[in-house]
């Protein structure tokens, strides 16, 4: 919960600065890029979190069984929990070859980012975008799994087990469920900004394109 919330959180604010232009964008990445053994960091902190997560979580859904004895969550919201979880990880299986691992030993550099997701947002078969539909499915299935995850992390702790911690669980419901929407149109902004060239809400912040004709070729 802790590790791959944080890397979450993170991932989506530094993604967002896409929203502020090319120019943030690509400032945040050289920033992470500076930091001492990312590679490690990254390995320790959120692809072993990941496995583990993923692991278990299978497990949970193909032996149907609850994390915790009793489950904090009614019978339809576990169903909606499991479901997310697992179309999470089939966009995982989706993601992380053609943007994390595109290029095998080596990390792709903001522009580049901003390239391939441009290209892979905005490309459609028969004039449907489905990879930018994929996108926004995920980040609805990404941030729900998370929020739901977090209240029932709260639920299942000593206080929120508690009878008289029923003000308790309302609260962290109204908060997961605050942090999760807020995740999720800040995720939805950014796929159609990468995908249209302009964002759902708000005014792209880019340079406007030159009106200046193109120089004759040497």
């Amino acid at each position: 919960m802790i590790p791959l919330g944080a890397f979450l959180v993170v991932h989506v604010a530094a993604n967002a600065r896409a929203l502020r232009g090319d120019d943030a964008f690509m400032a945040a990445a050289r920033a992470f890029e500076r930091i001492p053994a990312l590679g490690l960091i990254e390995a320790l902190l959120v692809f072993v979190p990941l496995a583990f997560h993923s692991v278990v979580g299978l497990w949970l859904v193909i032996a149907r069984r609850p994390l915790a004895q009793p489950s904090p969550y009614p019978p339809g919201l576990r169903i909606a929990v499991r479901a997310t979880g697992v179309l999470s990880l089939v966009f995982l299986a989706m993601h992380l070859p053609e943007l994390r691992f595109r290029t095998p030993g080596n990390r792709l550099g903001g522009a580049e980012l901003l390239t391939a997701l441009a290209a892979d947002l905005s490309s459609t078969w028969h004039g449907i975008p489905w990879r930018g539909a994929a996108y926004l499915c995920a980040a609805g299935c990404v941030t729900f799994h998370f929020a739901a995850g977090l209240w029932g992390f709260v639920a299942s702790t000593w206080p929120g087990v508690d009878p008289r911690g029923r003000s308790l669980r309302r609260g962290a419901a109204w908060a997961a469920a605050a942090l999760g929407l807020s995740l999720w149109l800040l995720l939805t902004n950014v796929v159609v900004l990468h995908a249209t060239g302009a964002p759902l809400v708000g005014t792209p912040d880019r340079a406007p394109a030159s009106t200046e004709p193109c120089p004759a070729p040497q």
